[in-house]
């Protein structure tokens, strides 16, 4: 009973922390409310409910899905403000399915921009590599790789030169532990990206057939021993590791040992997890960490927020590209 008690706070307090930091106004105003009556019973009574199936929820995880809960099942009202008494009333019409939701469902996004992060590493390693995706969603983010899905991203020229770049690209797998459900993928959209829901069938029907040939696999990367995958040259993880319900640390260790030998795992996510996002000092970042030197992180990419419109060299750049440069040389 302390265990949940200590956890409901925990979620009030993220709550609390969404109304001052999230960085869309809609959804801002969403968690406003939602922390303006979080002490009430009917709503801490929901809590109770989520977590007695699923106590490990991460409180940011937990937060979000009660947003896209509402979402799902309002087509969209919380797009935009609303009135306390409209929360208020749909909690109560709505409890039982957002419960249901909020105990089985994850939040991702596709937000294929972000892979434009990993077109540019890709390209700067120089040779075919099996790369896996742990949170792959439908997979629409690696089947972009080698499109033109990334042209209106802002960059440098060299940025540029990477970003246009054919990769080579022996394998790409992707594992996530839902199977694949677009309506739900455009309730993840929040609405400062709305108008991505419009052209995610469209991009996602199109790349199915004309985009990098993928492979999905259901599975929970928390047992990622568990999951028949290769060994990979690149894993790629973006705005993955807040949804762990489970020991962190044994997740990257496992990630370590399924990379070959100078092997990296690229994460791509704020700076910083306790600080207001797409700010000068918490930008999104492309953190980079070898196999070989698996307790040094380089920030090789930045972005200004995870919406990923435009992308510059991070302050270890250089040296990644001098790192890479060296390793193709031994081969």
């Amino acid at each position: 009973m302390v265990i949940m008690k200590t956890k409901i706070d925990l979620i009030k307090n993220m709550i609390k922390r969404l109304a001052e930091d999230e960085q869309d106004p809609p959804v801002r105003q969403f968690f406003s409310v939602l922390s303006s009556i979080s002490n009430e019973t009917y709503f801490k009574n929901i809590l109770i409910k989520i977590l007695e199936k699923r106590l490990m929820v991460t409180e940011e995880h937990l937060a979000y899905l009660i947003y896209i809960s509402f979402q799902y099942l309002t087509n969209f009202a919380y797009d935009k403000k609303h009135e306390k008494e409209k929360l208020e009333k749909d909690l109560v019409n709505y409890s039982d399915r957002v419960i249901n939701f909020c105990q089985t469902k994850y939040a991702s996004t596709n937000v294929v921009e972000r892979y434009g992060l990993l077109q540019i590493i890709l390209a700067i390693i120089k040779k075919p590599c099996v790369v896996i995706d742990l949170g792959a969603s439908i997979g629409i983010g690696l089947m972009s790789l080698n499109t033109n899905s990334f042209s209106n991203i802002k960059t440098n020229g060299e940025l540029r030169v990477y970003l246009k770049k054919k990769i080579k690209i022996s394998k790409a797998i992707g594992v996530d532990i839902q199977q694949p459900d677009l309506r739900w993928q455009l309730a993840c959209y929040l609405p400062e990206n709305k108008k991505d829901r419009i052209r995610l069938e469209k991009q996602y029907n199109k790349l199915k057939e004309e985009g990098t040939k993928i492979t999905l696999i259901q599975g929970d990367i928390i047992e990622l021993g568990k999951i028949n995958l290769p060994r990979a040259d690149v894993i790629w993880t973006s705005n993955t590791l807040y949804q762990i319900e489970g020991d962190v640390n044994k997740l990257i260790r496992d990630i370590q040992a399924l990379l070959k030998e100078n092997g990296i795992w690229i994460n791509a996510d704020y700076r910083y997890e306790n600080k207001k996002f797409a700010t000068p000092e918490n930008p999104y970042v492309a953190m980079v960490r070898r196999k070989e030197e698996w307790n040094k992180t380089s920030e090789v990419l930045t972005a200004q927020s995870d919406v990923v419109g435009g992308i510059k060299p991070g302050k270890d750049f250089e040296k990644f590209k001098s790192v890479c440069e060296e390793i193709a040389t031994i081969r």
